[in-house]
C-alpha cells in the first residue's frame, strides 16, 4: 500500500461543533482506533479530523471552534451505565468474597478500623506521635508498616541517589535534613513498638 493511498483505521463520534462566529456544524469526529474521543479533542494541535454529514472528509481549525459536544446515542449512553454497575457489582461482589473468605479462615485485615478499636496504640507520648508524622503514619502503624514506609523515603530523599540525578545542592542539603529527621524518628517508633510487643 503506497503511503498516498494509506489511511489510519478511525471510529467516528457523532458530534456537534459550536464555531466562533455562532455558526454551527454536525458531522463526526475521526478519532483514531485505540483513542478515546475526549483524549483525541484535548490532544488536537491546530486541526481536527472531522467529516461532516454529507460525508466530506474536512479538518477543523481549533482556533475557530468555541465548543465540541459529542452527541451521544441514548441507547448507547444507557449500554454504558449499565456496563459500568455490572463491573461495579462485579467489583464490591469480589470484594465481599474476600472478606468472607478472611473471616472464614479466621484472619481480619490488620486496616479493618474495628480492629483498631480492639487493639491499642503503644504511641503514647508527643514525641512519639511527631515521628508518626514525620513519617506520614497513624498511631496504629505495625511494625511492617514502619519498615515498609521507612524504606520507602530513604529511597525518595537519599542525597546519593539525588546526587546522580542531577538535583541542585541546595535541595540535596534540605533532602539530608529530612533524612535525618526521618531516620530519628524511626529509631524511636520501632524503640517504642518492641518495648510495646
Amino acid at each position: 500500500m503506497s503511503a498516498s493511498t494509506y489511511k489510519r483505521a478511525t471510529k467516528k463520534y457523532a458530534a456537534r461543533v459550536d464555531h466562533i462566529d455562532g455558526d454551527t456544524s454536525s458531522g463526526f469526529v475521526l478519532v483514531p482506533v485505540g483513542t478515546d474521543f475526549v483524549t483525541t479533542i484535548t490532544q488536537a494541535s491546530g486541526f481536527l479530523n472531522f467529516e461532516t454529514d454529507d460525508g466530506e472528509e474536512t479538518y477543523l481549525s481549533l482556533q475557530s471552534v468555541k465548543r465540541i459536544t459529542e452527541l451521544v446515542d441514548e441507547t448507547a449512553r444507557r449500554q454504558r451505565e449499565q456496563e459500568e454497575e455490572k463491573r461495579q457489582a462485579a467489583e464490591e461482589k469480589s470484594k465481599a468474597d474476600a472478606k468472607a473468605a478472611r473471616q472464614a479462615s479466621g484472619q481480619q485485615q490488620s486496616a479493618d478500623p474495628r480492629d483498631k478499636e480492639k487493639r491499642k496504640s503503644p504511641f503514647t507520648r508527643n514525641e512519639e506521635f511527631e515521628a508518626l508524622d514525620i513519617m506520614g503514619l497513624g498511631e496504629y502503624a505495625t511494625m511492617d508498616e514502619l519498615q515498609g514506609t521507612y524504606r520507602r523515603l530513604v529511597k525518595l530523599y537519599h542525597p546519593d541517589r539525588l546526587r546522580g540525578l542531577g538535583v541542585s545542592d541546595k535541595k540535596i542539603a534540605y533532602a539530608a535534613e529530612r533524612l535525618a529527621e526521618i531516620n530519628n524518628a524511626y529509631k524511636l517508633l520501632v524503640k517504642t513498638v518492641k518495648q510495646a510487643a
